[in-house]
């Protein structure tokens, strides 16, 4: 496929390992009057959750937790956990997406990108095998712009760490086609560098970002 090309990568992921002085993980219970609110979050956080039921999404906080957060996305979900730093919150780690939200987001349209990414769900537990990485070319990739997912794209920098997103993938397999996905064209020309991890089934199973 002449739009990717191999690429060496030496590690898939960032180390996110801090060395804590003191820190705590603590169950988030929100105060009684706090609304679900939906938005792009939304639907992108809840979609990517439930993928996989024993999975667990981490957002990376500079010690508060915002109100849009709240309502947008720990609301939605049965299961937050916040890692607390000297008290102060750091992480935020996400489980069980909340099953009548879920309802209510897939009854309604999806942002082309997340539907792309995550709009059907996983049929079976992956099992893992050896990746290699493919760096997409761009000049082989049409452009796509989305100016709600660009909403997305930087809370996602926001509550990462490191110049690098690694989104995990449950439903892709290598084939021509994905250059014309809508997710594949916003990524290639929004972000600095886009990479595809392949293992030896030709699954899909990352989208790695470099912002």
């Amino acid at each position: 496929m002449e739009w990717l090309k191999s690429f060496e990568a030496n590690n898939q992921f960032l180390d996110n390992t801090d060395s804590f002085s003191d820190f705590k993980i603590r169950e988030f219970i929100p105060n009684s009057n706090v609304q679900k609110k939906y938005s792009l979050l939304t639907q992108f956080f809840l979609l990517l959750g439930c993928q996989d039921e024993n999975s667990v999404t981490s957002l990376f906080v500079d010690t508060r937790i915002d109100y849009q957060v709240i309502e947008e996305i720990i609301m939605h979900f049965d299961n937050t956990k916040i890692v607390l730093e000297n008290e102060l919150p750091s992480e935020i780690m996400l489980s069980k997406p909340n099953q009548e939200s879920l309802s209510l987001i897939r009854s309604n349209h999806l942002n082309p990108i997340i539907k792309n990414l995550y709009g059907t769900m996983s049929k079976s537990q992956y099992e893992w095998k050896p990746q290699k990485s493919y760096k997409i070319i761009p000049e082989f990739i049409e452009k796509y712009e989305d100016m709600e997912f660009d909403k997305v794209l930087d809370f996602l920098k926001n509550t990462s760490k490191g110049p690098i997103i690694s989104l995990s993938l449950y439903n892709w397999t290598l084939k021509d086609y994905l250059k014309d996905t809508f997710a594949i064209r916003y990524f290639t020309h929004k972000c600095k560098n886009a990479y595809l991890w392949v293992d030896d089934s030709n699954i899909v199973t990352t989208i790695q970002l470099e912002l």
